[in-house]
């Protein structure tokens, strides 16, 4: 194998240094901060936030040593600068002066053109050797500049080509009202892009970052969320599955410390897996959930839950019920409440909200509270986008090996199930069920493991309970059919039939069938035996009166069971003889 002595190995490459920007988010989608000495234009509409974000990048890099200097040309005078920008958190109005400097070109610029503009931006860069320029608005130069004195392309050219020399990084901002990106030529010469978008659907308002261009670096791709508050400009990188810090999964089972619960799951949910609670209102979700983080306590598992229907007080106020104290493992770093309730959420907030509280507690079990909640709180702009979104947030937090579990209300309390709202039947490894059933008139409550993608699991229905422990798991239902559709039958189970000499063969049914249910009304033998209820009844009369069936009321409803004579009978089997009548 030959090798070109004229190529460069990694040690004798070029590494470009970066600048950190200061703006949380921002560096990250850029590839690693912003290239020093490099050429760059911030292009966007009115009120997309570009001066906010050139700021605050401004005086992230400025010190005495290497101050910074904003220029206005045309655009939003100093004095207005001054007086806005310092509301924000980032601005330190003691700096301005020392490592930050401010100068209105717009009278130069009315008076010698481009030509005196880069004059003056020359001499105050010469004489403080900046670390940063920032220009506003470099689209000032594009509409005013005659034609005929080079346009923008030679301002540009000649401004790149003097910064460069200067050893400065620069920041261009350009306004651009339209929803695409210009084919401008200052974005041809310079080494780095950043355009930035504001979305308006109905009453929501959602803004977006994209890194047009960065030469050098490898930046995210697509648009990315982010939000201007008091402490300045925050970016939501819009990251994928395969960014996440993979981290290899250990064998073993995030139980939720309900045994009944647990043993159907053979153990609990598998680690670095999403399991779905699905429901109706009232069924328990969120107790389930708080079971999930007290087990998760108890193996000193935190627990980061992102909450989107109640708030942490609310929370904590349930489990205090049950007699958990969630304050006291909030203090002890084992649980982390995100409320989040705002209306214009994007999925990729979520996300890294999410993210940085399991990074800080080293998180082992993350729960979403729940998905209804969570696409109400997303920005309509951004609902197309939401089963997407859903997918990458469980799969960031997956591939690094936590365990998370998801609720989801169903609508329908009783009839036919759908567990794939929202998609997230495909997301989810693991789906447990919870249901409502009416039951001898009575409303109660029912569990299923719809399916655990690597593990076998317990296929029986089973009742259950809450009381002042919480969630109780109870025996499996054996009698009934039809359970999850919310209305059971009774079913016969395949036993022998009893010997009653003397019976006819519809009362011999009738007796197997009661032998069978053990205990049932004439309603629920009817319905059984698919006959008429009065001609049930008439049966069970006659039965009654020859000592093969006993009548019991229970409350408003008469029951029926197997009287002491045909036990007898089914005794003595053969030898049986049947009474005298």
């Amino acid at each position: 194998m030959t090798t070109n002595r004229n190529e460069a190995t990694p040690a004798q490459r070029l590494r470009i240094p970066l600048l950190p920007t200061g703006i949380p988010g921002l560096d990250t989608v850029l590839g690693g901060g912003l290239p020093e000495l490099s050429f760059n234009v911030i292009i966007g509409g009115a009120g997309t936030g570009k001066s906010v974000l050139a700021h605050q990048i401004l005086h992230a890099v400025a010190t005495s040593e290497r101050p910074a200097i904003f220029f206005s040309i045309y655009g939003e005078p100093i004095v207005k600068v001054l007086r806005y920008k310092q509301q924000f958190d980032f601005f330190d109005p003691t700096r301005v002066g020392r490592d930050v400097f401010y100068f209105d070109l717009s009278d130069t610029f009315r008076e010698g053109g481009a030509d005196q503009v880069i004059e003056a931006i020359t001499r105050e860069t010469q004489a403080r050797a900046p670390a940063m320029v920032v220009i506003d608005s470099f689209g000032a130069i594009a509409e005013l500049e005659p034609a005929g004195a080079g346009g923008p392309r030679s301002f540009a050219h000649d401004l790149a080509a003097r910064l460069a020399s200067w050893d400065t990084t620069s920041l261009l901002i350009e306004d651009e009202p339209g929803d695409k990106l210009p084919a401008s030529p200052e974005l041809t010469i310079a080494d780095g892009v950043l355009w930035l978008e504001q979305q308006t659907r109905q009453n929501a308002v959602t803004r977006k970052l994209q890194v047009v261009k960065m030469r050098g670096l490898s930046p995210l791709p697509g648009r990315h969320t982010f939000r201007i508050d008091q402490a300045g400009v925050h970016v939501y990188p819009r990251l994928s599955p395969l960014d996440a810090e993979r981290k290899a999964t250990p064998d073993g089972r995030a139980g939720f410390g309900v045994e009944g619960l647990d043993a159907m799951m053979h153990g609990g949910i598998p680690v670095g897996q999403a399991c779905l609670i699905a429901g109706s209102s009232g069924t328990g979700k969120t107790l389930l959930a708080l079971h999930y983080i007290m087990e998760g306590a108890r193996h000193g598992e935190p627990t980061v839950m992102v909450a989107f229907e109640e708030r942490s007080e609310e929370h904590v106020r349930k489990a205090r019920s049950f007699g958990w104290d969630l304050e006291s493992l909030q203090a002890q770093g084992l649980l982390r409440i995100i409320s989040l309730r705002p209306v214009d959420l994007s999925v990729d907030e979520v996300l890294v909200e999410a993210q940085g509280a399991v990074s800080e507690l080293d998180a082992k079990r993350v729960i979403v509270n729940s998905i209804s909640g969570f696409e109400l709180a997303i920005s309509s702009a951004e609902k197309e986008e939401f089963h997407e979104g859903l997918y990458r947030l469980v799969a960031n937090l997956t591939n690094r090996g936590v365990t998370v579990v998801l609720t989801t209300e169903i609508s329908d309390l009783f009839g036919d199930v759908r567990v794939s709202t929202y998609g997230a039947s495909f997301i989810a490894d693991n789906i447990l069920l919870l249901r409502y059933v009416e039951l001898d008139s009575a409303l109660r409550k029912v569990m299923a493991v719809v399916k655990m993608r690597t593990s076998d699991h317990d296929k029986e229905l089973r009742q259950y309970r809450i009381d002042e422990r919480g969630v109780i798991v109870e025996a499996p239902f054996t009698d009934y059919s039809g359970v999850l559709t919310g209305n059971p039958a009774l079913r016969l189970l395949a036993v022998p039939q009893l010997y009653t000499p003397g019976l006819a063969e519809h009362e011999q049914r009738l007796t197997s069938a009661l032998m069978t249910l053990r205990e049932a009304s004439a309603a629920q033998l009817a319905e059984a035996l698919a006959l008429a209820e009065a001609d049930v009844q008439e049966t069970l009369d006659k039965l009654v009166d020859t000592g093969y069936i006993m009548r019991t009321q229970r409350g408003a409803v008469t029951v029926y069971r197997i009287g002491l004579l045909a036990s007898g009978s089914s005794r003595r089997g053969n030898r049986g003889r049947p009474p005298s009548r």
